[in-house]
């Protein structure tokens, strides 16, 4: 029986794609999506593509050019976007079973018969379903589906690498255009006159592992179409929760300070006990900005906690602590955030001798906290909050409507 091949499903111009799927006017129109706080081009159309508008200017830098082209701008909606890659991969899943999502917009699947027609046939159930067009490339592993993926992206959407075509085609596939092939890693194949495919191919395996380590085997075995990345469900527990905002005006303001380290104190520990774990430590960070002369001014601190938790008001204590030991008063704050470590499963959390909190109590709250902030609206109940959230919010002018995640955004369609 032949290997079975891997497939790579990916989302074209994802974020583009997301806001052109309640907005269907917008097809073919010069589209961009900005960065946190409006600040750089994030995601572009095929349109803003063509016109040579790299990803990451400024956006203050080409906004005269996309004025002149009648280009719409989004401020970047993460909600939304995470909320439409849930439902995409929720549809791989039912037709598929197994994947491994990579990104927020690809995946990796097992192709084991008639490739061609398991392709198309997701491409249309996923787009039908979801509405977004996506690309799927499938080879014999996951680097040579990624690089088919390309070639899907240039054509029909799907696109099949089988034996012939890709050893036809490794003779002038540069290695600069491979997956996990970055500027170092590439200056260092170049220093040794290893510039395609074929060339590493072509290369003694002893001397690969000499100089370049078990990435260069690796990579080298990829090529050759022999697996070493398997297409399998990600098992390895998450490690860390992140929540940081840049905001819209520097502050030297502490109470500002506060009500950010509040909401991102919220934000993460919802998310923590949505997936049943606690924390064993906490980090907060303030920071000026890159640009100011303050830049070597801001930092982080982290406490170890004296037990494992995901309770709101233990941790916003904690953070609020660390924030009055960070903070120093001249100096105009940019950006803050909250970082939860050491991660582990709530029930088999260790316990203290010392720990003299109320859990029974305090989890039976922030249960009825979620419910309600579930139910009515997020952020409809809050702890810790002081009320100046438009202080330290990131600018966000164009940001569509939460489609997805909020009934009052939702959609109206009316017949004639």
């Amino acid at each position: 029986m032949e290997k079975p091949l891997i497939g790579l499903l990916d989302c074209n111009n994802f974020f583009v794609s997301c806001e052109r799927l309640f907005r269907p006017e917008l097809k073919d129109r010069p589209v961009v999506v900005l960065s946190s706080n409006d600040g750089c081009v994030v995601a572009r159309s095929k349109e803003i593509k063509d016109m040579g508008v790299p990803m990451g200017v400024p956006y203050f830098q080409i906004k005269d050019t996309l004025k002149k082209v009648d280009a719409v701008t989004f401020s970047s909606h993460f909600a939304l976007y995470r909320d439409i890659s849930r439902r995409v991969f929720s549809v791989m899943k039912d037709e598929l079973g197994l994947m491994e999502q990579y990104s927020i917009d690809e995946a990796f699947f097992v192709v084991k018969e008639e490739p061609e027609r398991l392709v198309q046939e997701l491409k249309e159930v996923v787009e039908r379903r979801v509405g977004i067009p996506v690309s799927i490339g499938v080879a014999r592993t996951k680097t040579q589906a990624k690089y088919a993926n390309s070639l899907a992206k240039k054509g029909n959407g799907i696109y099949v690498l089988n034996d012939t075509d890709w050893s036809e085609r490794m003779v002038t596939i540069r290695l600069s255009e491979l997956w996990g092939v970055g500027g170092k890693t590439e200056l260092a194949f170049k220093r040794h006159g290893l510039e395609t495919v074929r060339d590493l191919l072509s290369s003694d395996k002893a001397t690969i592992a000499k100089v370049f380590g078990v990435s260069g085997v690796r990579l080298q075995q990829e090529l050759a179409g022999n697996p070493v990345y398997v297409v399998s469900k990600k098992t390895e527990p998450q490690q860390s929760v992140l929540s940081s905002r840049s905001f819209s005006e520097a502050t030297t303001n502490i109470a500002v300070l506060h009500d950010s380290i509040a909401y991102h104190v919220r934000h993460v520990t919802t998310n923590m006990r949505a997936m049943n774990m606690s924390a064993n430590r906490i980090r907060v960070s303030i920071m000026p900005s890159r640009h100011s002369d303050f830049v070597l001014r801001g930092g982080s601190k982290e406490a170890v906690l004296t037990a494992p938790t995901n309770d709101s008001m233990i941790l916003l204590k904690v953070a609020s602590q660390l924030l009055e030991e960070l903070f120093e008063a001249d100096v105009p704050y940019k950006k803050a955030g909250v970082t939860l470590l050491g991660l582990c499963e709530s029930e088999i959390g260790q316990e203290t001798l010392f720990n003299y909190e109320k859990k029974e109590e305090n989890t039976v709250l922030m249960s009825v906290l979620d419910s309600l902030n579930k139910k009515i609206k997020k952020e409809s109940v809050v702890i810790g909050s002081r009320l100046l959230n438009s202080a330290w919010q990131s600018k966000s002018e164009v940001r569509s409507p939460a489609y997805t995640t909020k009934w009052s955004d939702v959609a109206v369609v009316k017949a004639n």
